[in-house]
């Protein structure tokens, strides 16, 4: 059997140290503990991306940036970091990186914590991205409406203003020192000077980019495609001209985008790749290790996709046989929509929902902020005072390197205030989450994009073992399960019977609604086949 896809085990790293005076582990400690997670779990590093001194709030981050970009490539299947708020610390930004990993078929893994996230966390995260189409009428319109007024307005939205602009009176003007650089750039690519030339007499003269980096051709390019340089404010589609002030002619921006477009490489063709949808949260029963995805070519040229024990597939240590991909797939949904969506269950998950929403996006969390602003503010104030009363130059630049840090935060945080802001006035009721919920009750488990939607929601961690299958749902207190929990539940619930009293039902009730063992899965295959035939034959 001839076997596929072979960066279904290639991994990158990513790293983030958020300041000089964090006292978590350096980035280099990052590093070696993702690497030993790594090994252990049978991944290739191909790849590291680390950002130093940054903040997890900023999406701005360079190297993040990058990684995201190259995910759509191909070359890996996994981002391993250090704790998950390596990754994002606010919801909204997790929520939309993720999804766009995830669409191109990568996740995100943690090195040191055994949770996937918080249960009603990776539910909330499922729900900020379905009820923004399923409530577009509130989320997603109340949301543009003010963004689209201030776009209006002229008022700056938020973020890192473009090279070349400073923010005044919360509008985009000239910076006196930086505007005619970009000038500069725009003439020189019109007049036929490639990026990388620009790029290098850029670096040359020792311009930095906001971060104080030199210029890649990335954000060339990007500074080269962008249309407020024209004073163009443009948001979700919708041009609002004069909106900030113009650094260019628009017969110069012109002329370089017909540059731009006719340089342009045809798109390569997309390789077809196989997802699969478990991946991460499946787990051999037997020893404990995670399935991997895996295909071969039978001798009849037909093509097969299956889960496979890493350790049996490394080692040839474990005993575990190969699971039909398609099979275990549907039958574990198939089960999820039976046993979790049931109207008692709607309402729990509902309720607990509606709890996390306005812990997360309430009055309370505005107030937090503001009071993280204010002590920043104070920071800032001691930090200026402190660097004006010193005499040392090395001890003014250690204060000036701590100032430009702090502002960066505050930044940051106002930005994510002025999103918090504007949600705070929408609310979402029980009623509402359960009618969102109930959708995932109509689909077919034969529909692969409905088995996504119940992995990606509902499904904590399945462990399987040749003849039985252990699932645990995203819900009551469902952290990530780790293989010694597993077996210890296993053994609970399959001497419950032996126990008795209320303490003893109430340990029962509240495991049971977490956790599902399934015996002689097997037999469910021919109705599996049965399904599947009658999705094809009705939806061609």
């Amino acid at each position: 059997m001839k076997h596929a896809g072979a960066t279904a085990r290639n991994a990158v790293i990513y790293a983030r140290y958020s300041s000089h005076g964090q006292t978590e582990q350096s980035i280099e400690g990052q590093l070696r503990d993702c690497y030993a997670y790594a090994q252990r779990e049978g991944y290739v590093v191909i790849h590291e991306y680390v950002d130093r001194a940054l903040t997890g709030r900023s999406d701005d981050r360079p190297d993040f940036q990058r990684m995201i970009s190259d995910a759509p490539k191909g070359q890996f299947s996994a981002v391993i970091v250090w704790k998950l708020d390596r990754f994002a610390r606010n919801r909204f930004d997790s929520a939309n990186y993720k999804h766009r990993l995830k669409k191109s078929g990568v996740r995100v893994v943690s090195a040191t914590e055994h949770i996937s996230d918080d249960p009603e966390g990776i539910m909330l995260e499922g729900m900020l991205e379905s009820l923004a189409e399923y409530y577009s009428a509130n989320l997603s319109k109340h949301v543009k409406r003010g963004q689209r007024e201030s776009a209006i307005k002229g008022t700056y939205i938020g973020g890192i203003p473009p090279f070349g602009f400073k923010i005044q009176n919360k509008r985009l003007v000239a910076d006196e020192e930086k505007a005619p650089i970009i000038k500069w750039i725009f003439e020189q690519y019109a007049s036929g000077i490639s990026k990388k030339q620009i790029m290098d007499e850029l670096n040359a003269r020792g311009v930095k980019n906001y971060y104080g980096r030199p210029m890649s051709l990335s954000s060339l390019q990007h500074a080269l495609r962008n249309r407020k340089y024209i004073g163009e404010y443009v948001h979700n589609g919708m041009e609002v001209t004069g909106g900030c002030e113009a650094l260019i002619d628009e017969q110069t921006f012109l002329q370089v985008q017909k540059q731009l477009d006719r340089l342009r490489h045809a798109p390569a063709i997309k390789k077809a790749r196989e997802e699969y949808l478990l991946q991460g949260k499946v787990f051999c029963g037997y020893c404990g290790t995670r399935l991997v995805g895996d295909c071969g070519t039978s001798k009849t040229g037909v093509l097969h996709h299956y889960y496979a024990c890493g350790q049996r597939k490394r080692l040839h240590t474990c005993k575990k046989h190969n699971e039909k991909k398609d099979f275990l797939e549907w039958y574990v949904v198939e089960q999820t929509a039976e046993y979790v969506l049931t109207p008692s269950r709607i309402d729990y998950i509902a309720g607990r929902l509606v709890e996390q929403y306005e812990k997360e996006f309430g009055g309370n969390k505005i107030k937090d902020m503001e009071r993280q602003i204010d002590k920043l503010e104070r920071e800032i104030a001691n930090a200026v005072d402190a660097s004006i009363e010193s005499d040392s130059p090395h001890v003014r630049k250690r204060f000036f390197d701590k100032i430009e840090l702090l502002e960066s935060q505050k930044a940051d945080i106002e930005l994510d205030l002025s999103r918090l802001r504007l949600v705070n006035g929408i609310h979402y009721s029980k009623e509402q989450i359960m009618a969102w919920l109930k959708t995932f009750c109509d689909g077919d488990p034969c529909d692969s994009f409905f088995r996504k939607r119940i992995i990606d929601v509902f499904i904590n961690s399945v462990y399987v073992y040749d003849d039985k299958i252990v699932i645990y749902y995203n819900i009551k207190d469902s952290k990530q399960v780790s293989y010694m929990d597993m077996c210890d539940d296993l053994e609970d619930l399959e001497n419950q019977d032996a126990e008795s009293g209320p303490e003893a039902a109430a340990r029962s009730e509240n495991k049971a609604a977490r956790v599902r063992i399934i015996d002689n899965v097997a037999r469910h295959e021919p109705v599996y086949r049965f399904c599947r035939q009658a999705f094809i034959l009705f939806t061609g």
